[in-house]
């Protein structure tokens, strides 16, 4: 009893002279931050150039070389190539960075423990891995996007001195390794060698025919991801180099595509990558024109290959199926109906017909694209019903009502 009297009194001393008894209170816990999300570029690299410093980066802003948040929760502290900056670029290639990010408040806010591709975005590059020191730091690595270029020419490009048809030309550093080289007697190409891992070819098996010749090459690429990337050089051209009659070649020693020996027999339709040639027993080939082949006609770009598809030639329109073949009659493309002229006694064989067109004894009519018309069309101001998915015109009927007289005019 004396000890709760003698407590009380001090609780009303402590009253009466206004005193508080502090009290600690407990922090309130930092919000999670749950997400991140980076915007990282650079400005374009050469190939063969080696990665900016670090310190060239923004880390406010978006322009140039640049990592930042656009975020107030978490900033960016810091930044580290894992791939070496004394590293050559080339075609393909995705540099590799570390970034630190600090809570910006570490009392109002925490990284929490794991973070993975589905919470970590990275706009302009692509997420590789993350890990967390203390509560207020993270570590985000990532690659930039891949390294695109167009590839540097060969410097040189001539013939050895020994021996008729010995190309040669300077490697290119840094680049897929891979070329292509056209050998050409005047303007005409006779020889196309493709994606050639090698800085020589002998062509001399096709010197068929006496001639000034010459050869260009360019660097190209060569694996799928150099193809999705790189951009193939511009051509380095040869000096030129004469084959008098007496030299030239039998043609012993020419390889397919395959790489097999074939004789100098072998001549028509040649496949080199995914484009076809026609190669006539003079080792020339058919380009820049139609070549009537086997009943059928085909057309050839300037270069020798097969064309395919919408075709235009001398102002007017063709249609070629995917052997190349020219087709006539009606055609369906993209879901639009054309008409290509059947017959050269009237017309151009082949080329597409715009206007009226009198087929099996009933009239259509296709437009200025030459797309079938389909529905009420007005033309030349009268107005006509063509069947819709048949197109022929409607005539001595009504349609909806409407009457079409024999011309298949509806009178108002």
């Amino acid at each position: 009893m004396k000890h709760f009297k003698r407590l009380m009194a001090f609780v009303s001393l402590i009253a009466l002279l206004g005193v508080s008894v502090p009290f600690e209170a407990s922090a309130a816990p930092a919000k999670t931050i749950s997400s991140v999300t980076l915007y990282v570029g650079m400005e374009e690299i050469e190939l063969g150039d080696t990665l900016p410093s670090e310190t060239s980066f923004k880390t406010k802003e978006g322009n140039g070389n640049y990592v930042y948040t656009n975020n107030d929760r978490y900033e960016v502290s810091d930044l580290e190539w894992i791939t070496s900056d004394n590293k050559k670029m080339k075609v393909g290639y995705e540099p590799k960075m570390k970034v630190t990010l600090r809570a910006s408040d570490s009392d109002t806010y925490a990284f929490k423990g794991g973070y993975q591709s589905s919470n970590v975005t990275i706009k302009g590059g692509t997420y590789v891995s993350s890990n967390r020191s203390g509560s207020d730091t993270l570590y985000v690595t990532f690659t930039f996007k891949p390294i695109k270029g167009t590839y540097e020419s060969p410097e040189d490009a001539d013939w050895r001195d020994s021996g008729y048809g010995n190309a040669r030309w300077s490697s290119v550093d840094d680049s897929s390794g891979a070329y292509d080289v056209y050998l050409y007697r005047g303007s005409t190409v006779v020889k196309k060698v493709e994606k050639l891992k090698a800085t020589s070819y002998n062509f001399y098996p096709y010197m068929t025919k006496a001639g000034t010749y010459s050869f260009k090459v360019r660097t190209v690429p060569y694996t799928d991801t150099e193809e999705k990337y790189g951009k193939k050089s511009d051509w380095t051209e040869s000096g030129e180099m004469y084959l008098p009659e007496e030299k030239v070649s039998d043609g012993r020693g020419q390889e397919s595509g395959n790489g097999s020996v074939i004789s100098s027999e072998d001549v028509g339709w040649i496949k080199s990558g995914n484009t076809w040639y026609y190669r006539y027993p003079d080792g020339s080939y058919q380009k820049n024109n139609w070549a009537k082949i086997n009943g059928r006609w085909y057309l050839f770009d300037t270069s020798g290959a097969m064309l395919t598809g919408w075709q235009q030639k001398n102002g007017l329109w063709y249609y070629l199926n995917n052997d190349g073949a020219m087709l006539t009659g009606w055609i369906k493309s993209n879901n639009v109906w054309y008409y290509m002229n059947p017959s050269a006694s009237n017309g151009v064989e082949g080329a597409m017909v715009s206007g009226w067109i009198n087929y099996n004894n009933k009239w259509y009519y296709t437009n200025s694209n030459g797309a079938m018309q389909e529905g009420w069309k007005e033309i030349d101001g009268n107005w006509y019903y063509f069947y819709p998915g048949e197109g022929s015109k409607a005539v001595n009927t009504t349609i909806g009502g409407f009457p079409v007289d024999a011309n298949g005019v509806w009178h108002k």
